[in-house]
């Protein structure tokens, strides 16, 4: 069995490789944010087992940079672990004593937390409530944007042409 640890980035992702034993096998492998880059990771996961069943990947849920690597290893047939960063923050807590971080050592971290399975796996909605939820949220956006705009002509109006209230009704 292999772990893998990817941490996300916006632009960039970088990964780990650790065996049952803890001993990483590929450290700080750094791929961008792009289907090239998912397929040069899986090539390098390759190198150690062409069975997706080997390998346990675990990445944080940071912001929506996570969702096109998540997406396209799960369509490959992976088995990805999503986990709070407050979980990986635990773990370094635990296991590193001089607080150091940057993205090597946060995807060596993850690989070790799927080796050790100490984590609670974040609860991913299906796809059709995901979409749902973004849509709802851009609507709320959009409703709020419309209002400020509203405002801001309300404002301009009463300055210029105090008398519109008294032509113009809601």
């Amino acid at each position: 069995m292999y772990f893998l640890g990817i941490n996300i980035g916006k632009r960039t992702h970088v990964a780990s490789i650790m065996n049952e034993e803890g001993k990483v096998l590929l450290k700080g492998f750094s791929f961008p944010n792009t289907t090239e880059g998912a397929e040069s990771l899986i090539e390098r996961m390759v190198d150690y087992s062409g069975a997706p069943s080997d390998f346990a990947i675990g990445m944080e849920a940071t912001g929506h940079y996570w969702l096109s690597i998540f997406s396209y290893l799960h369509e490959s047939d992976y088995l990805i672990h999503v986990v709070n960063p407050l979980q990986t923050d635990g773990w370094r807590k635990g296991t590193e004593i001089r607080k150091r971080k940057n993205d090597i050592i946060d995807s060596v971290l993850i690989a070790d937390l799927m080796r050790y399975g100490s984590f609670v796996e974040t609860i991913l909605s299906d796809e059709n409530v995901f979409s749902l939820k973004q849509l709802s949220r851009y609507r709320t956006y959009l409703v709020g944007t419309a209002s400020d705009f509203k405002r801001k002509i309300i404002a301009v109006l009463d300055q210029v042409f105090p008398e519109y209230a008294t032509i113009f009704t809601k």
